[in-house]
């Protein structure tokens, strides 16, 4: 009988540990690049959070978008950009800082991608005037296995 009660409890103990651990509780974190200004040049970043809620869906959090003056008149736009299973690829619309030299930057909210296609990872593209551009870290989606 003993036995019986502690292997149900030990049966419980597993799946509540396996429950705590699924990937459907992960978060990607925090995925950001930035361009430092550079003598006279202005320079940006962009910060976001990337949460993919399944293989075909992906909520990029608080996307934020910062010129870093000096006032340089250099536009800085950032989007982000997924790549598929199949190594194709697709991105967002470019968004702009609209508050000049201000410390927050634009804060654009949460952007949404939802596609037929498995989304295998995020990256951020930001992007200060013509010549100076950076990549994030690339944010890979936990639902999707890593190398298909």
């Amino acid at each position: 009988m003993k036995t019986r009660i502690l292997g149900a409890v030990m049966g419980i103990a597993v799946l509540s540990g396996l429950l705590v651990a699924s990937p459907a509780q992960a978060r990607d974190g925090v995925a950001s690049a930035s361009v430092p200004p550079y003598r006279d040049l202005g320079g940006g970043s962009v910060r976001a959070t990337v949460d993919f809620t399944s293989r075909t869906r992906v909520v990029v959090r608080n996307f934020t978008v910062r010129d870093i003056c000096p006032g340089d008149n250099a536009p800085v736009r950032a989007r982000f950009v997924w790549v598929y299973t199949d190594s194709t690829d697709g991105s967002s619309a470019w968004r702009s800082d609209t508050n000049g030299c201000g410390s927050h930057g634009t804060n654009f909210g949460n952007l949404t991608r939802t596609d037929r296609k498995h989304i295998r990872l995020v990256y951020l593209h930001l992007q200060v005037g013509t010549q100076s551009f950076a990549f994030s870290a690339h944010q890979y989606n936990q639902y999707v296995r890593r190398g298909a």
